[in-house]
Formats: structure tokens, C-alpha cells, sequence
């Protein structure tokens, strides 16, 4: 299969994932029992209100999320909505979806992306010590090393950046400044780096130890060729594997850090968003994050498989 049916056959993958994805959440949101709705309703009742005034709050609650129209109706909606970014006001927001989205997106990047970088960095750069030492002291206390912080929960690591970086009296409190930007950046990067850093350091290790003894190795030391280089060599070995699991981690990162994160230190950004759509059911937030979500996961999965076509000399074929 040359690259070219590679890539259009992955990107028909990745449209077919993204509109399934999609079809369930529409599926999962409908299904899913309305808690704001049903506390309405029971005030209501408990204030002695009437069956004909309980389906007039029910109507009113439903036609101001447009949820009254019929269930076909609702999903092809659904669908076009998507497909032409049209996502609507959100309540709880009291704005456009796109734009509440596109802000929180740009809040969860400004420390998201650092934190991936420093992580899939050091982390290759440490897995490749490793695997060139192996069985070395310093070998075994990384793969140690790797192994605690793999197992550290994500709320811990928030907790204690809260702990060193908090409003007041706690060690590294000044470096916060007016800006925020160890609270808002520095802090959650480092906890998204720590999260993915262990499971980078074991890929790039298991992937590349058994290089490191092969021939071409020892050809290329005898050669008078530096550490470096061939730890380079090795790598370019080792890289498409090791790519198509990083983008797996990164999704777990992004669906279960960020919204821990965000959380704990009160950033308004995708993972906060999404949790307090689904807290309200403000159904067109959900659409919108949602589709974050879907095109993080599919589109890094797509990237990533696309990567390592490019990079796999045994999918470039003449045409």
C-alpha cells in the first residue's frame, strides 16, 4: 500500500470515528436522565404546583434547550450542527459555544503543550540512557523512578503543586505574581509532564534496549561514532512504535489530567468546561467539548499513524 491510499484510507477512518463518537454521545445524552429537570419538577411539587403546571415547566425546560422536537429530528440536528460548527448559546455560559470553547481551548493549550513537550523530550532522552545502560545502577534507579511517578495519581501531584504553590504562606507562593503564570502554566505543565513522562521513558526503553546490543550498534562504536549519534540511530529505529502509543497516552491524559487539573486549580479551560456541562446538561457545551475531545483523540491518532507511515520505509512503495 503505497502512502497515498494510506492517508486517504485514514482519513475516512478518522471521519467515520469521529461521527460515530458523535452518534454515541447524541445516544448517551438522550438516555441519560435530566437531574436538573427532575429537581424542578420535585420543587415544584413540593410547593403543591399542579399536573398541568409541571408540564408547562417540564415544556418550558425542554423547548429552551431545544429537546422538544422528535428524537430523528433531534439527531439529524445533531449531526448538521456539528458538521457546520453551528453549537449554539450555551446556558450556563450565556455566550456562543464556539467562543466559550475556543477560550477554554486556548487555557488548557497555554499549559497542556509544554507539558507534553517536556515530557515526550526528556522522557525519549531518558528511555534512551536507559536502554544504552542497561542493567547499570543508574538504569535500574530511572526504571525505579519511572515506575513511582507512573503510580502517583494525577489529584496527588495537583494537591501537592497546590501545597507549594497557594495563595499564601506555602513555600514557592511569590513566584505566582500578578500574572498567575506558575499557578495557571508552570504548575499544571508540570504535573501533565510528570503523568506522561514514566510511560515515555519504559516505550522509548523496551523499544530500543535490544538495539543497543545488536551488531550494527557495535559497528557503529568501533567506528569511533559518538553516544549520541547512535542513541540518534536507535531512535529513528525505534520511533514508529513508540509514536503510535504516545498518541494512546496522550488522549488518557487529556480525558482524565486535564479535567483533574482544572479542577483542583480552578482553570477555566476544556476539562473544567466540559465537567460543568455535563453538571447543568447545557447540551450545546457538551456538543462543543465533545467534539474537542473527539478531534484531539482521533486527529492525534490519525497524525500519529500518519507519522509512521511516513517515517516506515515499508510504506513507501513506488506508485
Amino acid at each position: 500500500m503505497n502512502v497515498r491510499r494510506h492517508v486517504l484510507k485514514r482519513l475516512v477512518f478518522a471521519v467515520i470515528a469521529v461521527y460515530l463518537v458523535i452518534s454515541l454521545t447524541f445516544a448517551v445524552v438522550v438516555l441519560t436522565p435530566d437531574a436538573n429537570l427532575r429537581g424542578e419538577l420535585g420543587t415544584a411539587a413540593w410547593a403543591g404546583a399542579s399536573e398541568e403546571e409541571l408540564a408547562e415547566i417540564r415544556e418550558t425546560y425542554l423547548a429552551a434547550r431545544d429537546r422538544n422536537a422528535p428524537l430523528s429530528e433531534r439527531y439529524v440536528d445533531w449531526l448538521v450542527d456539528v458538521t457546520l460548527f453551528r453549537w449554539g448559546l450555551s446556558p450556563t455560559q450565556e455566550k456562543p459555544v464556539v467562543d466559550a470553547v475556543a477560550g477554554a481551548v486556548s487555557r488548557t493549550a497555554a499549559y497542556l503543550l509544554p507539558g507534553v513537550v517536556a515530557a515526550t523530550v526528556g522522557g525519549t532522552a531518558l528511555g534512551l540512557h536507559s536502554a544504552r545502560r542497561r542493567d547499570t545502577i543508574s538504569d535500574r534507579a530511572g526504571r525505579i523512578g519511572s515506575y513511582v511517578l507512573l503510580g502517583l495519581p494525577s489529584f496527588w501531584l495537583a494537591t501537592v503543586g497546590i501545597a507549594l504553590f497557594g495563595d499564601s504562606g506555602t513555600p514557592f507562593a511569590v513566584l505566582r505574581g500578578e500574572a498567575g503564570l506558575v499557578w495557571t502554566v508552570v504548575a499544571p505543565a508540570g504535573i501533565v509532564a510528570a503523568g506522561l513522562l514514566a510511560g515515555q521513558v519504559s516505550l522509548t526503553r523496551s523499544h530500543s534496549v535490544d538495539h543497543f546490543g545488536t551488531n550494527y550498534v557495535q559497528f557503529l562504536r568501533a567506528k569511533g561514532l559518538p553516544e549520541g549519534a547512535i542513541s540518534w540511530r536507535v531512535l529513528r529505529n525505534v520511533i514508529v512504535p513508540v509514536l503510535s502509543l504516545l498518541a494512546a497516552e496522550l488522549f488518557a491524559v487529556l480525558v482524565l489530567t486535564v479535567v483533574v487539573v482544572e479542577t483542583v486549580f480552578h482553570i477555566q479551560g476544556i476539562g473544567w468546561l466540559m465537567y460543568v456541562a455535563t453538571r447543568e446538561n447545557d447540551i450545546p457545551l457538551i456538543l462543543g467539548t465533545t467534539m474537542v475531545f473527539v478531534v484531539v483523540g482521533v486527529g492525534g491518532s490519525l497524525v500519529s499513524d500518519l507519522a509512521s507511515a511516513w517515517l516506515d520505509p515499508r510504506t513507501r512503495e513506488s506508485r
